[in-house]
């Protein structure tokens, strides 16, 4: 009887964690069909990158971002090797612009943003990178359409659900 118990009460504390405890994840949607099409948990400290072809310079571009102590996405730096229509020409106060090679680099960057758009398109070469992982091509996950990348706290029991797709 007490074994029972003791299995009931333990199950339902673990019923309560699974559905009530939250996590922080970066979410990416497809916004036309309102669908997730990658989820991750993370935590502060944790750092991406978002690499694509500008659509008008046909230039490379790379963004790195870090997750911050309140789970914001912060912009650190930029990499692009043309100054023109759509790319960065002015800095912020503590920014630094660098020449490297045959690109620009804005680095000294700090600035929160709280929803990245990325138009996606097999033709501009879309990816993100997690860490040090090795880059996932965006335009598969969802074909040629605007993306939204977020950070959201949402139950566990959610964040297994997009994952596995049992609901999207």
């Amino acid at each position: 009887m007490e074994r029972q118990r003791i299995a009931i009460v333990s199950s339902l504390a673990a019923l309560v964690f699974f559905f009530c405890i939250p996590c922080h994840v970066l979410r990416i949607e497809a916004v036309r069909e309102h669908r997730t099409v990658f989820v991750r948990i993370i935590r502060p400290n944790d750092t991406f990158a978002t690499t694509y072809i500008h659509s008008v310079e046909l230039s490379p571009v790379r963004e790195y971002f870090r997750i911050d102590a309140d789970f914001r996405i912060v912009l650190y730096e930029t990499r692009f090797s043309s100054c023109n229509t759509g790319l960065p020409t002015s800095l912020a106060e503590e920014e630094i612009l660098d020449i490297e090679g045959d690109h620009l680099r804005i680095s000294h960057m700090n600035r929160v943003v709280p929803v990245i758009d990325l138009w996606v398109d097999a033709r501009y070469d879309n990816t993100l990178q997690m860490g040090e992982e090795t880059g996932i091509s965006l335009p598969p996950l969802a074909g040629d359409t605007l993306l939204r990348v977020t950070v959201e706290s949402i139950p566990l029991f959610t964040f297994v659900c997009l994952k596995t797709g049992l609901y999207l």
